[in-house]
């Protein structure tokens, strides 16, 4: 039974289309974002699509897609292999436990889950980085003037792309069908 399921194409359908989405999400995020906002904070939209999938489609579901968000990051912007990886795996999978008490259709729940989980994204990768290279910036005046701007930058962002997300999968725009 478990060798029909790894077998069936159709299963892998939303992580090539979510891979479609990652892709478009990096070049707009590398170079559209980064030429219009100033000051250093460019807004994470891989973390805001990795919790608003995993309050779509759980968090088992959530973890893989955290893996590939991470993964994606990591080889494009990121010091080195697993700074993001890890961050964005232990992101979705807290973000997927607060979806199981959390209504999806209601906004403010994946609004505050992405307030947070920047945070906690944010402390890991700034952690990581201190452990391994040092960072010269202390903690504190990080938290301020990164990390709280940017969690503010995905709380509103939240806003206009959770419903989008929230559409495609009530559309079934994640399992087309092949009929």
């Amino acid at each position: 039974m478990e060798g029909a399921y790894l077998n069936n194409k159709s299963h892998a359908v939303p992580y090539l289309i979510v891979i479609f989405i990652f892709i478009i999400i990096i070049v707009l995020q590398g170079s559209f974002l980064s030429l219009f906002l100033d000051g250093g904070i460019i807004p994470d939209l891989l973390l805001i699509a990795v919790i608003c999938l995993v309050f779509l489609w759980g968090e088992n579901r959530g973890l893989i897609v955290g893996l590939i968000a991470g993964l994606f990051q990591d080889l494009f912007f990121g010091p080195a292999i697993g700074f993001f990886t890890l961050s964005k795996m232990l992101v979705a999978i807290l973000a997927g436990a607060a979806s199981r008490e959390i209504y999806r259709d209601q906004i403010i729940g994946p609004m505050i889950t992405v307030f947070f989980a920047t945070f906690l994204h944010e402390i890991i990768v700034f952690f990581l980085s201190d452990f391994f290279w040092g960072i010269e910036t202390g903690f504190y005046y990080s938290l301020e003037k990164l990390f709280l701007p940017k969690a503010i930058y995905h709380f509103i962002l939240t806003l206009f792309l959770y419903p989008l997300f929230y559409r495609a999968e009530q559309k079934q725009f994640f399992y087309p069908s092949f009929k």
